[in-house]
């Protein structure tokens, strides 16, 4: 891993693969691309494992701030009822919850068109157009 790691830095650094293969000592230049290449995947993955657990994190943030206001804001507290209705916008926003705001018409009709164009034009290429006389 180690290997990988060195090898991806000197390739972000702009070192060739043949020359990371003898610095770092990969047999040639196509098993240092695939080092560095296995690297940059397992650097995504981390990356979005991350993302995920920061996210949990902070779900589980608003879920507490929720719960320490609720009894508060279903007594008509404002202040609380705004930090409840803030933490639920927070998770809403987070988890991705929100629903669409509008439909634009116009556009579901333009795709229903394109569609029944694109229909059209395969049903022509049945051999009604480019044959051979």
């Amino acid at each position: 891993m180690e290997r990988r790691i060195q090898a991806l830095q000197l390739h972000l650094a702009g070192v060739d693969y043949r020359t990371i293969a003898k610095q770092v000592g990969y047999a040639d230049g196509a098993a240092a691309q695939k080092a560095v290449d296995r690297a940059i995947e397992e650097s995504i993955a981390r990356g979005q494992e991350d993302t995920d657990t920061i996210r949990t994190r902070e779900v589980l943030r608003y879920n507490r701030l929720q719960a320490a206001h609720w009894g508060k804001a279903v007594k008509g507290d404002v202040k609380a009822s705004g930090v409840v209705l803030q933490c639920m916008t927070g998770r809403e926003r987070l988890l991705g919850l929100a629903a669409p705001k509008k439909i634009n018409i116009d556009a579901q009709q333009l795709g229903d068109e394109i569609l029944a164009v694109l229909a059209d034009v395969a049903g022509d290429d049945d051999g009604a157009h480019g044959a051979a006389p």
